[in-house]
C-alpha cells in the first residue's frame, strides 16, 4: 500500500498543520491543509481564499482527488494514496499579467529539479508545463491566477505527480515508482518539492529571470530537434527554438518561417 500521509493526519488540528517545518523552509509548505478526499485541490484553494486570509505558501493537499483538473480542460486522474496531488497559494504581486508564464517556468523547473535527483536522464519539461520521462507523462501543472489591474494578485498552483501508482488506463503515462523500481515516501517528496519551489520563487522575486529561462530551455522536451507537429494548417516538420516572453512556443518550420503558438494551437506528433 502506498504511503498515506499518516504523519500529516497525526499533526493536524482543525485541518491545519501544527508543526510548521520552519527548520526546512521559510514559508512554502509552512502551512499545510489536509483534505482526506476532495474534488479538486485548486477548487478547495479558491474556496479558502474567498473565506479567509490565507498565508502565502499555504499548501492544500489530498490523498484522494476525485475531480482533478489539468490544462486544456482535461481531467487528472490519480489513484488514492499513491501520488502527490496538491495546490500551492502564492502572492507574486510584482508579476505583471503578461509575464505570468514565469510562474509556469518556476513550477515546472522546481518539479524537474526535484525528480531529477531520482531520474538523472530522460526527464523533460513538455511545454507548457507537463513533466515527461522519455515519451511518457509523469506529472502536470494547472495554474489559475487572480488578477488585480495588470498584476497577479494571487496564484493557485495545482500540481499532480504520479509517484507510487503503477497501473494506468493510458499507455503514455508513467510514475516515479515505475521508472525507479521502488516506492517513495510522499511526505518526504512533498517537503523536497516545496523546498525547491521556495528556492526558485526567491530567484524570481530577486529578478533572476535569466536563470529560470535558461533552466527551462535546458529541460525543454524536443528542443532543437527536427520533429512533426500539427497546427490548424495541418502536419508539418519543425524545430522548437524556445519560448517567448509571454509563454508562446517558438517553432521554426521547415520553410524557415518562425511560428508562435499559444496553448491548444499546436500538437506534438512524433
Amino acid at each position: 500500500m502506498g504511503h498515506k500521509f499518516l504523519l500529516f493526519k497525526q499533526l493536524f488540528k482543525s485541518g491545519k498543520l501544527i508543526n510548521k517545518f520552519s527548520n526546512l523552509m521559510s514559508f512554502v509548505g509552512e502551512n499545510i491543509i489536509y483534505k482526506a478526499t476532495c474534488g479538486s485541490t485548486n477548487t478547495e484553494a479558491m474556496k479558502l481564499l474567498s473565506a479567509e486570509n490565507v498565508p502565502e505558501g499555504t499548501v492544500i493537499i489530498t490523498d484522494n482527488q476525485t475531480n482533478g483538473r489539468g490544462q486544456r480542460a482535461n481531467t487528472w486522474t490519480s489513484e488514492p494514496y499513491k501520488n502527490l496531488t496538491f495546490s500551492l497559494i502564492l502572492y507574486p504581486t510584482w508579476v505583471m499579467i503578461q509575464n505570468s508564464f514565469l510562474l509556469n517556468m518556476l513550477t515546472a523547473i522546481s518539479i524537474y529539479k526535484t525528480l531529477n535527483t531520482y531520474i538523472p536522464n530522460g526527464l523533460f519539461v513538455k511545454w507548457p508545463n507537463d513533466i515527461y520521462y522519455q515519451n511518457k507523462k509523469i506529472g502536470g501543472v494547472l495554474i489559475e491566477n487572480l488578477i488585480n489591474q495588470n498584476k497577479i494578485k494571487t496564484s493557485i498552483i495545482g500540481i499532480g505527480l504520479n509517484i507510487n501508482q503503477t497501473t494506468f488506463s493510458l499507455t503514455n503515462i508513467t510514475s516515479l515508482s515505475l521508472v525507479c523500481g521502488h516506492e517513495f515516501n510522499l511526505s518526504s517528496l512533498l517537503t523536497q518539492l516545496t523546498d525547491t519551489i521556495q528556492t526558485e520563487y526567491v530567484l524570481l522575486a530577486q529578478g533572476e529571470i535569466d536563470i529560470l529561462q535558461k533552466d527551462y530551455l535546458a529541460a525543454l522536451y524536443w528542443v532543437y530537434e527536427q520533429r512533426t507537429f500539427q497546427d490548424k494548417a495541418g502536419y508539418f516538420q519543425g524545430v522548437i527554438q524556445g519560448v517567448d516572453a509571454i509563454g508562446r512556443l517558438v517553432v521554426q518550420k521547415e520553410n524557415g518561417q518562425i511560428a508562435y503558438y499559444e496553448c491548444k494551437e499546436i500538437t506534438f506528433i512524433a
